[in-house]
């Protein structure tokens, strides 16, 4: 941590004197003190450079905008983050709250988002496009890899479901808009971060991720409804500031199977190929029947 906080030191014109370590995945996060001074600090690894860089331009470009996310700390030569060999560290000012509750703020949240979609049609940089092979195919490889003996039921489902998803109008996606990536603050002020998964993809996505009540491993019934629910709720504040399609909105169910692939993908890719077992991968498959069962019988997907 010494290193950090000398590297933070040099770049910055705060003189920072002990970091507290918060979690440590993808990248490291940590508190940065300075006295009483609190701020929040990334330290993200070599091979998520390209997408770190591409959610700091997105998020000074919010804050610019006046868009409420945790500002970014400019180095004192005027750069939104540090790049050394191996680290790339992005310095934030804090902001002390919990995560969002979809089910107690779903009209704010739903205003939020449709402000942040709306505002992000004027974001000038390029932004990577996702297709079939990022929702579903990454998953797919994976088993194919794995030599999952279920891999054909998993390419059926999926081509079924990119059937139903595929005509989405597509635009900037923000990816992973789970409670934990909006902020709320002890006054209820709502904050948007990490920009990371950033894309041109479907806009549905975001409302889908935050809306989902459903648990990813153990499949409950009344999930369905409580996920509607919130659906219903957040629609209408949503397209306030934004389109949304009913299109969009019929896809929602699809939506959430889809996330299961993607979600699946992401999580071995990142922590190795032999953190989910082929029980795991069965669980997720007999989930995703139940889930299909349940929505046929409400007509949904």
């Amino acid at each position: 941590m010494e290193n950090i906080i000398n590297t933070l030191n040099e770049h910055y014109p705060i003189h920072f004197d002990r970091l507290e370590l918060l979690r440590e995945g993808g990248s490291k996060s940590y508190a940065a003190f300075f006295g009483n001074d609190k701020y929040f600090l990334r330290v993200i690894y070599p091979a998520f450079f390209d997408t770190a860089v591409t959610g700091a331009d997105i998020q000074v470009f919010l804050q610019n905008k006046g868009f409420p996310v945790p500002l970014i700390i400019f180095t004192k030569g005027n750069l939104p983050y540090i790049k050394i060999t191996d680290s790339l560290l992005i310095l934030y000012e804090f902001i002390e709250g919990a995560d969002c509750d979809p089910e107690q703020d779903a009209e704010a949240i739903g205003g939020l988002l449709g402000r942040f979609h709306h505002m992000m049609k004027e974001y000038p940089g390029k932004l990577v496009k996702r297709n079939k092979q990022f929702y579903i195919g990454r998953y797919i490889d994976i088993l194919r890899k794995l030599q999952y003996p279920r891999t054909d039921e998993y390419i059926v489902y999926g081509d079924d479901l990119w059937e139903k998803i595929k005509d989405l109008p597509m635009g900037y996606c923000h990816g992973d808009m789970y409670d934990g990536n909006i902020r709320k603050t002890p006054d209820g002020n709502l904050y948007i971060h990490d920009f990371d998964t950033s894309c041109e993809g479907f806009p549905m996505y975001d409302p889908t991720l935050i809306c989902d009540m459903t648990s990813h491993f153990d499949f409950d019934e009344r999930n369905y409804d409580k996920s509607n629910k919130i659906l219903s709720r957040f629609v209408p504040e949503y397209r306030k500031f934004n389109a949304l399609s009913q299109a969009e909105t019929d896809a929602f169910h699809a939506l959430i199977a889809i996330q299961h692939y993607s979600t699946q993908a992401t999580v071995m890719e990142i922590a190795g190929l032999d953190c989910i077992d082929s029980v795991d991968m069965d669980n997720q498959l007999e989930w995703l029947y139940r889930w299909r069962k349940q929505c046929d019988e409400n007509k949904r997907i």
